[in-house]
């Protein structure tokens, strides 16, 4: 017989960065016991579904103690349930961020699927779900470039020359942004986006809205570009929002960023009026709704997709985003 995990918030740390800090420890003792060092982008995929369902879903108590009693088939599935929901709330992220769930595709091993619910437990109990829900938290702290560190060995980043950039100099230098509504503001080498989460908290302390600016992030690295992309969802800074990945050096990734936006957001619109008139043969046709509770909480806290589409690709000025780069 299984067990019930009778779920309880867990106590978490009063400041947002040490929250962050006790997940990441959490998922990377999990998954390195479980799995080992490949993969780390699963493992962090799996967090960020987490986080994202717990910032776009109601407030419904009901729902970690639902997914901490999920097998571990069931939550694989959940996690990539999670991932397509979110990008019919943001398709203009989807280039980016695709790589989060087309790296669970496939039937999962054994080993790997253990690896995943496990991951999943760690983070459920160090307060994954809170932090996604709670915005005071998550405006504060990048909590996917703290699991990315977490997760990836030193031998690992020192491979690939990858270093986050200390979030002390970070907010600094996005300090030192403070863009004014209607802006741009552009980092080439973004890593998963700390320098604008920097600017961003500057603006929401000035009384601004970081929504009202325009946003350009960019890395070489597909794994940090896909975690900037979540970030900037998270982080609520609108839907003027353009993240690429390509060399920093070149201006060239910013066309192709605009380019493939424009294809994901053009393709989702065509999806949604399939699905529209799916819809409309399932109401004359009177085809019952799924019974099934995990199914019932999904509708339930299903997003809500933007009343509109995502503003066109062809309303972005590069040129003048590239004067507003943060260096």
């Amino acid at each position: 017989m299984a067990t019930i995990i009778r779920w309880r918030p867990p106590p978490v740390p009063a400041d947002p960065k040490q929250h962050a800090q006790a997940v990441a420890e959490a998922v990377a003792t999990a998954w390195h016991g479980q799995y080992g060092s490949s993969l780390n982008e699963v493992a962090i995929s799996v967090v960020a579904a987490l986080a994202v369902a717990g910032q776009h879903g109601p407030p419904d108590p009901d729902m970690p103690e639902l997914v901490a009693n999920l097998d571990r088939a069931r939550f694989a599935e959940l996690v990539k349930r999670i991932w397509l929901e979110w990008s019919i709330v943001r398709p203009d992220l989807v280039p980016r961020a695709r790589m989060l769930w087309t790296c669970l595709d496939g039937n999962l091993d054994d080993a790997l699927l253990r690896a995943v619910h496990s991951v999943g437990q760690a983070a459920l109990r160090r307060g994954v779900w809170q932090l996604g829900a709670e915005q005071n938290r998550r405006h504060e702290v990048d909590l996917l470039g703290t699991v990315l560190q977490a997760v990836t060995s030193a031998k690992a980043k020192q491979a690939r020359g990858q270093f986050l950039t200390p979030e002390c100099v970070t907010e600094l230098m996005g300090r030192m942004v403070e863009p004014p509504p209607g802006r741009s503001v552009m980092d080439p080498a973004a890593g998963t986006g700390r320098m604008l989460l920097g600017a961003a908290r500057a603006m929401r302390e000035q009384g601004l809205d970081p929504a009202d600016a325009e946003w350009w992030a960019n890395d070489i690295d597909p794994l940090a570009a896909a975690l900037c992309a979540v970030n900037t969802d998270m982080w609520d800074l609108g839907f003027r929002v353009v993240v690429g990945c390509g060399d920093g050096l070149l201006t060239a990734w910013t066309g192709e960023a605009l380019r493939q936006r424009q294809a994901a957001i053009d393709e989702l619109l065509g999806y949604v009026e399939v699905a529209r008139k799916e819809a409309a043969s399932r109401h004359v046709l009177n085809l019952p709704a799924p019974k099934d509770p995990l199914m019932q909480h999904l509708r339930a806290a299903r997003p809500a997709p933007p009343r509109q589409a995502p503003p066109h690709s062809s309303t972005f000025d590069a040129a003048s985003a590239y004067q507003g780069r943060l260096f």
